[in-house]
């Protein structure tokens, strides 16, 4: 019984019923950084070679991650032969630019990637001016949260983040441009947080408002400054609870 149960598995592992003769690449979005046969190419399964029940598919994986597009693969095997591929994607939401002007994708968790090809999206905003060391990587993470926090609550049909820049005395800012083209600089100063104090907080009179507070009111000076044709150039956000804004003629 058990010899007759070993011959069974031997035959089914080498049966051509088996083989595996067909990849399939599944749910592919529009804007896949890869196509349909460059992850066949990847995954690297011949055909014709190997049953489905002696495929590695760790192996399979790991030669899929090898990519910097990859996040993640999900493989299914569907008897009778056929290898079903699925890719998660990284979803870039803005440029790094490093101290020797090489351009890198940031993901949503902070994480970079790369190198930028012109497949990937053009219209994502730059980071630049971040210090080397455990401090850029600090504020690299609170750039990619406010941007995450940005694109939230912001007017999203009149601007969008083109810059985010660090200085050391205006600390982090903003560059928005607007349609028709110009742009406005919103500083929001070196101890910016994302997450920061809520209003009403424990923490006393100092508390600044919550990020999603602050762009809201922000926002709202955007919309005025559209409807009523007023050209603002700067607003500084990093005094507590009040907004400062400069426009062409004053203050």
């Amino acid at each position: 019984m058990f010899l007759a149960a070993i011959v069974g598995v031997y035959s089914a592992l080498h049966s051509s019923l088996f083989m595996v003769r067909v990849l399939e690449v599944n749910d592919q979005p529009a804007d896949a950084p890869l196509d349909s046969k460059e992850v066949i190419a990847l995954a690297a399964v011949e055909l014709d070679k190997k049953s489905l029940f002696a495929l590695n598919l760790e192996e399979i994986q790991t030669r899929l991650m090898k990519n910097h597009w990859v996040r993640g693969v999900i493989l299914t095997k569907r008897f009778p032969q056929t290898l079903a591929i699925q890719v998660i994607y990284r979803q870039p939401i803005a440029l790094m630019q490093g101290t020797q002007g090489l351009l890198k994708y940031v993901d949503a968790d902070g994480s970079l990637f790369g190198p930028v090809t012109l497949r990937g999206r053009a219209d994502l905003p730059v980071i630049h001016g971040l210090p080397l060391g455990a401090a850029g990587e600090r504020l690299l993470a609170r750039a990619t949260k406010t941007l995450q926090v940005w694109s939230q609550h912001s007017w999203k049909t009149a601007n969008q983040v083109s810059q985010v820049t660090w200085d050391e005395e205006e600390g982090i800012s903003l560059w928005i441009a607007f349609e028709p083209s110009y742009r406005v600089s919103v500083v929001l100063g070196p101890e910016w947080e994302p997450e920061a104090t809520p209003v009403g907080a424990p923490g006393g009179e100092g508390g600044r408002p919550e990020a999603a507070e602050l762009f809201a009111r922000i926002d709202s000076v955007l919309q005025y400054s559209v409807a009523h044709s007023v050209p603002v150039r700067q607003i500084f956000a990093d005094a507590h609870k009040k907004i400062v804004v400069r426009t062409a003629r004053r203050s």
